[in-house]
Protein backbone atom coordinates (compact mmCIF):
# COMPACT_ATOMS: atom_id res chain seq x y z
CA UNK A 1 0.00 0.00 0.00
CA UNK A 2 1.41 3.65 -1.02
CA UNK A 3 2.13 5.80 2.09
CA UNK A 4 1.21 9.43 1.38
CA UNK A 5 3.22 12.10 3.10
CA UNK A 6 1.11 14.63 4.00
CA UNK A 7 2.39 18.08 4.90
CA UNK A 8 -0.11 20.74 6.46
CA UNK A 9 1.55 24.35 5.38
CA UNK A 10 0.28 28.21 5.95
CA UNK A 11 2.09 30.78 4.38
CA UNK A 12 2.69 34.39 4.30
CA UNK A 13 0.24 35.64 1.00
CA UNK A 14 -2.69 34.03 3.49
CA UNK A 15 -3.13 30.99 1.27
CA UNK A 16 -3.40 27.79 2.92
CA UNK A 17 -1.62 24.51 1.27
CA UNK A 18 -1.74 20.78 1.35
CA UNK A 19 0.99 18.90 -0.29
CA UNK A 20 0.65 15.20 -1.08
CA UNK A 21 3.80 13.27 -2.13
CA UNK A 22 3.95 9.53 -3.40
CA UNK A 23 5.70 6.92 -1.63
CA UNK A 24 9.83 6.86 -1.31
CA UNK A 25 9.85 4.43 -3.83
CA UNK A 26 8.67 6.96 -6.29
CA UNK A 27 11.46 9.25 -5.18
CA UNK A 28 14.23 6.65 -4.69
CA UNK A 29 13.77 4.37 -7.72
CA UNK A 30 14.11 4.06 -11.54
CA UNK A 31 10.90 4.53 -13.11
CA UNK A 32 10.25 4.08 -17.68
CA UNK A 33 7.77 5.57 -19.62
CA UNK A 34 4.80 3.27 -20.69
CA UNK A 35 4.53 4.97 -23.63
CA UNK A 36 8.36 5.62 -25.13
CA UNK A 37 10.38 3.16 -22.03
CA UNK A 38 12.48 6.49 -21.30
CA UNK A 39 13.11 7.46 -17.91
CA UNK A 40 10.97 9.20 -15.65
CA UNK A 41 11.10 12.16 -13.75
CA UNK A 42 9.43 12.83 -10.66
CA UNK A 43 8.01 16.53 -10.82
CA UNK A 44 5.97 18.57 -8.73
CA UNK A 45 2.66 19.68 -9.84
CA UNK A 46 0.27 22.61 -7.77
CA UNK A 47 -2.41 24.42 -8.21
CA UNK A 48 -4.33 27.28 -6.48
CA UNK A 49 -7.57 26.33 -5.86
CA UNK A 50 -11.13 28.61 -4.48
CA UNK A 51 -12.92 26.48 -2.09
CA UNK A 52 -16.16 27.93 -3.37
CA UNK A 53 -15.15 27.63 -7.40
CA UNK A 54 -16.13 25.19 -10.00
CA UNK A 55 -13.23 23.04 -9.81
CA UNK A 56 -13.20 22.65 -5.50
CA UNK A 57 -15.40 19.42 -6.27
CA UNK A 58 -12.03 17.25 -7.38
CA UNK A 59 -9.98 18.21 -4.51
CA UNK A 60 -10.26 17.58 -0.77
CA UNK A 61 -10.15 20.68 1.38
CA UNK A 62 -10.59 18.54 4.42
CA UNK A 63 -8.16 20.09 7.18
CA UNK A 64 -5.91 17.55 9.47
CA UNK A 65 -7.98 18.64 13.01
CA UNK A 66 -11.68 17.58 11.37
CA UNK A 67 -12.21 21.16 10.00
CA UNK A 68 -12.83 22.54 6.90
CA UNK A 69 -10.23 25.24 4.70
CA UNK A 70 -11.81 28.05 3.53
CA UNK A 71 -10.50 30.46 0.75
CA UNK A 72 -7.35 29.84 -1.82
CA UNK A 73 -5.73 26.58 -1.03
CA UNK A 74 -2.69 25.63 -3.21
CA UNK A 75 -2.49 21.95 -3.68
CA UNK A 76 0.62 20.32 -4.65
CA UNK A 77 1.59 16.93 -5.77
CA UNK A 78 4.35 14.76 -7.42
CA UNK A 79 4.08 13.65 -11.16
CA UNK A 80 6.14 11.42 -13.16
CA UNK A 81 6.78 12.83 -16.26
CA UNK A 82 8.90 12.03 -19.35
CA UNK A 83 10.97 14.30 -21.42
CA UNK A 84 11.14 12.23 -24.27
CA UNK A 85 7.61 12.39 -25.44
CA UNK A 86 6.28 14.64 -22.61
CA UNK A 87 3.85 12.05 -21.43
CA UNK A 88 2.68 12.81 -17.64
CA UNK A 89 1.45 10.74 -15.06
CA UNK A 90 0.28 10.51 -11.58
CA UNK A 91 2.26 8.56 -9.57
CA UNK A 92 -0.48 6.56 -7.77
CA UNK A 93 -1.11 5.60 -11.38
CA UNK A 94 2.54 4.74 -12.15
CA UNK A 95 2.75 2.62 -9.11
CA UNK A 96 -0.12 0.27 -10.19
CA UNK A 97 0.80 0.01 -13.42
CA UNK A 98 4.30 -1.03 -12.17
CA UNK A 99 2.81 -3.54 -9.70
CA UNK A 100 0.69 -4.81 -12.54
CA UNK A 101 4.16 -5.72 -14.72
CA UNK A 102 5.62 -7.49 -11.71
CA UNK A 103 2.45 -9.68 -11.54
CA UNK A 104 2.21 -10.60 -15.36
CA UNK A 105 6.06 -11.00 -15.16
CA UNK A 106 5.58 -13.64 -12.56
CA UNK A 107 2.93 -15.32 -13.99
CA UNK A 108 4.51 -16.14 -17.19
Amino acid sequence: MIKKIKNWIRNLEGIQGYSSSGSISMRVGKHYCPMCHGLLQVIRKSRIVNSESEEAKDFNFSGVDGGYMIGNVKFTWDVCFCEQCNHEISTGDMYRYEREQRKLKRNE
